[in-house]
């Protein structure tokens, strides 16, 4: 048998990372700071919901502390004045975004905060595996209390890269350029690499082009999706002349070259922000 996703069904554990359902939109009723939903009752909520708005997906979530109710309400917004500028995005790891018209965000894993939050993680899930008892339906109180502080953790992490990652995505759209272009990075193939993955997957790549997306289709800006093989570091941006490590300096081109010099118009370039300027110039 056929089933949707392709091969079984999926059944709700409480095993499982996000604890979460769907609820009927067409039975929610939304009142004064309380949502109705199907099987469960009336729920007080801490903010206020449209009411005179059509709900739509509606999902709740428990993020290990607190349960959350997510609802799309379709919203028109004001046509933005845009410049003629275009912008190019280069992500990556020594910073968040390099962009062509200066503008640059940090990586916010390498802030004291996060690096201690994380270490903490780290130690509640090693007093987790030292509680586990195999085999055992209930674990002790101790378990549940490591279990408890790693999900508290994890979220206030989360939630950090997340805040991070939209005001950076929000600071770069309110320049109102023409058009934003970014590379269109296998992600999943930059997850194969065994010594780099954890750093990919901190931060949070596949997100930050998720907010950039929608932000440029709220502010009408052109999203644009630069082909994975276009050389944007290896190209200088003052003659187009290609990087050629047979008569470089710097020899074979890797990731530990952060800078580097033209050998044909003796530009000196910064690997990141040549790269955001050839994407800014990018055409199909």
């Amino acid at each position: 048998k056929k089933y949707k996703n392709g091969y079984h069904t999926s059944y709700k554990s409480k095993k499982d990372l996000i604890q979460g359902f769907y609820a009927n939109y067409e039975r929610l009723v939304i009142g004064k700071k309380v949502v109705h939903i199907q099987s469960i009752g009336e729920v007080k909520t801490s903010q206020q919901l449209p009411r005179n708005k059509r709900p739509s997906n509606p999902r709740v979530t428990f993020d290990g502390r607190h349960w959350w109710i997510s609802v799309g309400f379709q919203e028109d917004f004001e046509s933005q004045e845009l410049t003629d500028e275009s912008i190019g995005v280069d992500v990556g790891l020594k910073e968040l975004f390099v962009a062509s018209n200066g503008m640059k965000e940090r990586n916010i894993n390498k802030d004291a905060k996060v690096k201690k939050l994380l270490k903490r993680k780290k130690s509640a899930q090693r007093d987790m595996s030292r509680r586990f008892k195999k085999g055992v339906k209930i674990q002790s109180a101790g378990y549940e209390k490591a279990k408890t502080e790693h999900l508290r953790l994890s979220r206030k992490i989360t939630n950090i890269r997340n805040n991070h990652i939209h005001q950076a995505t929000a600071k770069l759209v309110k320049t109102k350029p023409m058009r934003i272009v970014v590379e269109d990075l296998p992600i999943s193939n930059l997850l194969k690499n065994k010594k780099l993955s954890k750093a990919f997957l901190f931060q949070k790549l596949n997100f930050f082009f998720q907010c950039l997306s929608y932000k440029c289709e709220k502010y009408g800006i052109e999203y644009v999706k630069a082909d994975k093989w276009f050389a944007s570091s290896k190209i200088c941006s003052c003659c187009g002349i290609k990087y050629d490590h047979s008569v470089q300096p710097e020899g074979q081109w890797s990731l530990k070259i952060r800078e580097w010099r033209c050998v044909g118009c003796k530009s000196h370039h910064d690997r990141d922000l040549n790269a955001s300027i050839n994407l800014s110039r990018w055409v199909k």
